[in-house]
């Protein structure tokens, strides 16, 4: 049996240039590539508006499938959008078939927590939509895990860091 007829399929990661993530995506699959870039919904300004955008999960990051012996690489590095590959010293880094499985069962959930912590950024003016502080006015300060935020509050001419609930904030 000849070497042609062996297929060693491995995924492995490439770097886009900044944002080319889908121009990358689109030159790679017309060359007939099979590559994976996970979604994320994300909330963006767009004419003072919070918009759901749908965007890479991982910004600059394209993984993609290759065969080691029949597949041909050279086209990749000069793809228009295309960095290059992620490497460990002078080998292209591999990336577990198992972390591509979970990285796809969760790309929803992944996706729905990607909107949470884009919605407010450090010098936000946020207002408490209920509790003890309902419909006071702080400013957003940081995220404190996945679902509670830092926001500086001015009460009775003091200001204070508060620890909320990201569902209890809404921008003002």
């Amino acid at each position: 049996m000849s070497n042609k007829h062996l297929i060693q399929r491995h995924w492995y990661l490439l770097t886009s240039k900044p944002h080319k993530d889908v121009l990358a995506e689109e030159q790679l699959l017309r060359q007939g590539y099979e590559i994976y870039r996970p979604l994320a919904q994300r909330l963006r300004k767009r004419g003072g508006k919070m918009q759901a955008i749908t965007e890479s999960l991982f910004p600059r990051y394209i993984f993609i499938h290759l065969d080691t012996i029949n597949d041909n690489w050279r086209p990749i590095r000069s793809t228009i959008g295309v960095q290059g590959f992620v490497r460990f010293g002078l080998e292209p880094a591999r990336v577990p078939e198992e972390l591509i499985s979970q990285i796809r069962d969760q790309e929803s959930d992944l996706g729905a927590k990607a909107i949470d912590l884009d919605r407010f950024h450090q010098g936000d003016v946020v207002t408490l939509k209920d509790g003890p502080y309902q419909g006071l006015r702080g400013v957003f300060l940081s995220y404190n895990g996945e679902q509670r935020a830092m926001i500086l509050l001015e009460i009775l001419n003091c200001k204070a860091p508060l620890e909320v609930p990201t569902v209890k904030l809404m921008a003002a």
